[in-house]
């Protein structure tokens, strides 16, 4: 009853769906590869023109059998359980697949493997079904009687195809690199059918994107979800390839109310960081100017403020009244060994007024990075910097650990400019930069 209620599926379809699709070619046959004592590989060939969507094949064998199982080529096709009837000897399977795209390339249609609960003769004829887009059997494809043949042995590598593949062929899994995550696959080859799972893990502040696998004929594998971060998918008759893209997870949207810090900036995704987070603010209610230096004084504020803003004694430096904002924060930073003075910290001035030049920026953030106990031991290369010789002695270490970790990348003419005063937009852009590659704050 299984066959009969699957063939009146399909006449169904056809009454209901008036869709008029190509001709095929008179002479279709389908042809089969033996594919164990109890299994063999179909493939339909000589189609002509047309996309086939989908197949329903009869095939009478001799014999009686309790079961049998269809596995589709493409990991895209869908095939039910195959129909079973047993009268007079002889049992009739019915097997039914369908698929999204086309299951074809060209005149030829690499079917699966059908395999029974003992062994099996293939019969001289089948009866095929041929169905297009929206599953409307195609023009001379309605129960057509086909003749049936042991395919010809064929010539070179590959999946899908008429190839005699022995069953215990192996293919391989290649997973191509990509950016702000990684993918692993539990086998570097695998044979037609086994279980595959991918594993993905994307960087801090990164997700998946997206996750493809796909054959040799470039046709797309249904991937299942599993447990957090893992994919499966059932391996083909080829070798598959893994892409996977990760992205930054889309904040709500911010609006600036500064009119001098553009969509186009290079320096628009780190204002808003700071903007965000209260790490920064404008010099007015609508101005960032980020051209403008960054005084001392106001960078031990940003760092207080990012620690918390924890109490501190005042710090005794002669040029720090007790009445500014930043009083607080230098004393702080100077009790955590974050900042000293010009001629140290128990007689010399600390310029807070004075505007933060590059080097010294990094070594206050290399110095609270040390305080708050995060990983120092990155370091870069400053030989490829022209201008490496300025770098101040008390510098040097603290410059290649913030070209190591991606603070500092030079200002785009192999100069570093270690004693260049610091813009706000540069600032803003080393906060960020700090924040994410060092502290890993999301």
């Amino acid at each position: 009853m299984r066959r009969r209620g699957l063939k009146a599926l399909v006449l169904t379809a056809a009454l209901l769906l008036q869709l008029s699709l190509p001709a095929l070619a008179a002479g279709p046959r389908l042809t089969y590869r033996d594919s164990g004592s109890r299994g063999a590989r179909l493939i339909l060939r000589d189609l002509g023109e047309g996309n086939v969507y989908g197949v329903q094949l009869e095939l009478t064998v001799a014999g009686s059998y309790a079961s049998a199982s269809f596995t589709p080529d493409s990991g895209e096709a869908y095939s039910p359980d195959c129909g079973l009837e047993t009268a007079r000897g002889n049992t009739q399977i019915t097997v039914y697949v369908t698929s999204r795209s086309p299951l074809n390339d060209g005149e030829r249609l690499d079917l699966g493997i059908l395999e029974l609960d003992k062994s099996f003769s293939m019969p001289s004829t089948a009866t095929v079904t041929l169905l297009g887009r929206e599953l409307k059997p195609l023009s001379g494809g309605d129960g057509v009687t086909l003749p049936v043949s042991e395919a010809p042995r064929e010539t070179g590598g590959g999946g899908g195809g008429g190839n005699s593949i022995p069953t215990n062929a192996q293919y391989a899994i290649n997973v191509e690199e990509t950016d702000h995550g990684t993918v692993t696959a539990d086998a570097k080859k695998a044979r037609f059918r086994d279980k595959i799972t991918l594993t993905v893990r994307p960087d801090r502040r990164y997700e998946l994107e997206s996750l493809t696998a796909t054959d040799g004929q470039g046709r797309e594998l249904t991937l299942t979800e599993g447990e957090e971060g893992e994919y499966t998918f059932l391996m083909p008759y080829s070798d598959v390839t893994v892409t996977a893209r990760f992205r930054r997870p889309p904040q709500e949207p911010i609006d600036l109310p500064f009119t001098d810090v553009g969509e186009e900036d290079w320096f628009r995704e780190a204002v808003e960081y700071v903007y965000r987070r209260k790490m920064m603010t404008g010099t007015s209610e609508t101005a960032f100017d980020p051209g403008l230096t960054t005084s001392r004084g106001m960078i031990v504020t940003v760092l207080h403020r990012l620690a918390g803003a924890p109490p501190a004694e005042l710090s005794g430096f002669p040029d720090v009244p007790v009445t500014q904002y930043y009083a607080g924060p230098v004393g702080w930073a100077s009790a955590n060994g974050i900042v000293s003075g010009y001629g140290g910290n128990e007689t010399g001035t600390f310029g807070p007024e004075n505007s933060i030049t590059r080097e010294q920026l990094a070594t206050i953030l290399y110095r609270y990075a040390e305080k708050e106990g995060y990983d120092t031991d990155e370091r870069g290369d400053l030989s490829a910097f022209t201008d490496r010789e300025e770098i101040s002695s008390y510098a040097a270490d603290t410059l290649s650990w913030a070209v190591g970790v991606g603070l500092i990348s030079g200002m785009g003419n192999g100069r570093l400019d270690p004693g260049g005063s610091a813009t706000r937009a540069q600032v803003a852009t080393m906060l960020m930069r700090f924040c994410e590659n060092v502290a890993e704050m999301e």
